[in-house]
């Protein structure tokens, strides 16, 4: 492909962008799937609160900032592995990033843990900020296919590779369903500390109140099912830009209203996230006192 140094916040440049990044999350996703093929000869490291990482990890993040920086040399690039061993969390990365032109914010692997033991539910997350806000956002499963995106100028589509090459727009009727008929999706992981029995007091209370909830354990799936219909609506607290970017940008795309705990409007380095239709999202949102 053509060397583009510079881009400008117009339609035709983002969408351009989009095509680039689809097709570069397909080709990371075949790194996966290979990688998946020999799981007991992976390196596996741990990240403290961030969990796992792997060969696969790695591999995928390689390649993927190798092509982002060949064709967007002049753009800044916030992935997960590099990330992490530069900042630790995302508060300080937040402070170097949030004004800056350009950032893709790379997940080379969303949901290492189910990764690891043979469970199909990860993903590769692909966005573009322009001054700290997503501009284009990228979800794809390579175990089945599905792929999420969206840009901010055109709704959230799917589209099922291994199925077909027609794009579908996703779900984006209201949501009138109470909290006791709502499937919900969460996630939280023991190393969080001392905050995870403030989240699990969490977890129990809205379990009692809901139909049920999954703890599926790749949050950018879990919000692009939000974003598809099939989940009502997600909460989590502790993500990072990289787990919330590109599904963030899907969900508003798609008519779901994405905030923090707080009420506060969505942006990718937020402490929490909320994601729900209305009005159930009021109903949701009451969950969360300020």
């Amino acid at each position: 492909m053509e060397t583009s140094t510079m881009i400008k916040n117009n339609k035709k440049n983002i969408n351009d962008a989009l095509l680039f990044s689809l097709d570069l999350a397909k080709s990371a996703g075949k790194i996966l799937l290979k990688y998946q093929t020999k799981l007991s000869s992976l390196e596996i490291t741990s990240k403290q609160a961030q969990g796992v990482a792997s060969t696969a990890d790695l591999a995928s993040e390689k390649f993927i900032i190798k092509e982002i920086s060949k064709r967007f040399p002049e753009h800044d690039i916030l992935a997960e592995e590099s990330a992490y061993v530069q900042f630790g969390d995302a508060k300080e990365a937040y402070q170097v990033f949030k004004e800056r032109e350009w950032t893709w914010v790379i997940d080379p692997l969303d949901g290492t843990n189910n990764f690891l033991n043979g469970l199909d539910y990860y993903a590769i997350c692909i966005s573009l900020l322009h001054m700290g806000k997503p501009v284009l956002g990228v979800v794809y499963r390579p175990s089945n296919g599905d792929c999420y995106y969206a840009t901010s100028y055109a709704e959230s589509r799917f589209i099922n590779y291994q199925k077909s090459q027609k794009s579908k727009k996703l779900y984006s009727n209201v949501n009138r369903k109470k909290l006791k008929e709502a499937m919900l999706s969460t996630g939280f992981v023991t190393e969080k500390g001392k905050c995870f029995n403030t989240e699990f007091d969490q977890f129990v209370q809205i379990m009692k109140k809901s139909r049920g909830i999954r703890r599926m354990g790749s949050a950018a799936l879990d919000l692009c099912l939000v974003a598809s219909g099939v989940f009502d609506g997600f909460w989590e607290s502790g993500l990072a830009p990289w787990d919330m970017a590109a599904a963030g940008l899907i969900c508003e795309q798609s008519g779901v209203k994405v905030t923090d705990f707080q009420g506060r409007a969505f942006q990718p380095f937020t402490a929490s996230i909320l994601a729900a239709r209305s009005p159930f999202y009021k109903e949701l949102k009451a969950q969360f006192p300020r």
